[in-house]
């Protein structure tokens, strides 16, 4: 089987506190902290995911390059220097605070308007507390939608539906290769 091997700039965007750092750890170092940790700017991390395609007989190996961006809005300049070369991102809205649910259309738009029409998520995360809800499943899903995006209820404490988010994100991106590389061949 053929390993193609790439690396891609993934975003994770959405308003302050709403625990985009704390999904970046379960994620890459399956960990989960209770302390708030401010982002200042933005951190990078790098895990390699692997997606099999047997049919066709290739494997992509898909260094993700994760930038969890500054949640505050107001930092929009540093967001553009950011966002630029994005080729999908995570948007992640707090559950148990509604004003963070509300800003998911903007963060989107803003993210879509310097990186073009990327493929996302919208990840509604602390899930481990959904009886503090203050959004429904059926408004998440439908402005995942509306947006374009695929809808996820994750937890960075418990682990529920992280390695999924990125796992879809990773799926797009390894299809969009293999497309590529198919119509090159042609």
């Amino acid at each position: 089987m053929e390993v193609l091997e790439f690396e891609k700039k993934v975003l994770l965007i959405g308003e302050a506190s709403v625990g985009k750092t704390s999904l970046v750890r379960r994620f890459v170092i399956d960990r989960f902290d209770d302390r708030y940790i401010v982002t200042i700017g933005t951190k990078v991390s790098r895990k390699v995911m692997d997606f099999e395609y047997p049919g066709e007989g290739v494997a992509v190996s898909l260094m993700m390059s994760v930038w969890d961006v500054i949640g505050q809005r107001s930092a929009e300049r540093v967001h553009e220097m950011y966002f630029k070369g994005a080729e999908a991102f995570i948007l992640v809205c707090d559950g148990t605070r509604r004003e963070t649910f509300e800003a998911v259309g903007d963060w989107a738009f803003r993210a879509r308007r310097v990186a073009g029409p990327v493929p996302g998520v919208l990840a509604c995360n602390k899930a481990d507390l959904k009886a503090a809800f203050k959004v429904t499943e059926a408004e998440v899903r439908a402005k995942a939608q509306g947006l374009g995006l695929a809808p996820l209820f994750t937890s960075a404490k418990t682990g529920e539906n992280v390695e999924e988010a990125f796992r879809k994100i990773g799926e797009g991106l390894s299809r969009a290769i293999l497309a590529k590389r198919q119509a090159a061949a042609r």
